[in-house]
């Protein structure tokens, strides 16, 4: 028999999986609040009962999956082997994270489309946003540390360019479903290249 807790977090859970096929399938707007409780098999106050609003929704699964693309980042950059191949390792799990829910990057179009139109959303999402960013960069100061580097860029810039180049690689593929998967994990070959390159460089 489940606990109160457990029976929470299972209405949470569904509640989310409808929303995120809902958006999908309707988008932002067309995925009303009675819409995603009927598809989870709850009633509008159930969906009171765990969120404020459909924004709170939102904002709950983008933390979600920027907590899971997070421990990724952290368990493929220990620190313990070769730089480049750990950095290439980096860029293949976020790839396949990404993929693995289809869902996902149409999600995270939908967010920043609402975030366009909605002042109060755009403020949240940014912030939410920067909160991720400035946990990369604690993963890549340490993941430097640990060899001993000091990069010539700040670990925020490098948390920063890393993410656009993931953002708009994900936003391009959906665009051209057709886009080679092996150029995202290229592109960060390229980029940590150049960073090692500049570290060398002034090196004494």
């Amino acid at each position: 028999m489940q606990t109160r807790g457990e029976r929470q977090a299972s209405t949470r859970a569904a509640l989310l999986r409808s929303a995120s096929r809902l958006i999908c399938r309707h988008g932002m707007h067309g995925a009303s609040i009675d819409a995603i409780a009927a598809d989870a098999g709850y009633t509008k106050g159930a969906f009171y009962a765990n969120f404020s609003s459909k924004q709170d929704l939102f904002l709950t699964m983008l933390e979600q999956k920027f907590a899971l693309a997070l421990s990724d980042l952290q368990a493929a950059m220990p620190g313990a082997g070769i730089p480049a191949d750990e950095a290439h390792s980096a860029a293949e799990r976020f790839l396949l994270y990404a993929t693995s829910d289809p869902e996902w990057p149409r999600l995270y179009q939908e967010f920043a489309a609402l975030a366009a139109r909605d002042e109060h959303f755009r403020q949240q999402l940014a912030a939410r946003v920067a909160e991720l960013r400035e946990r990369m960069a604690a993963v890549f100061a340490h993941w430097a540390a640990s060899y001993g580097v000091k990069p010539t860029f700040a670990p925020e810039e490098v948390a920063a360019m890393t993410f656009f180049m993931a953002d708009g690689f994900l936003m391009n593929r959906l665009i051209d479903p057709g886009l080679d998967e092996s150029l995202y994990p290229k592109m960060i070959d390229v980029f940590m290249q150049g960073l090692l390159a500049r570290v060398e460089a002034t090196e004494p």
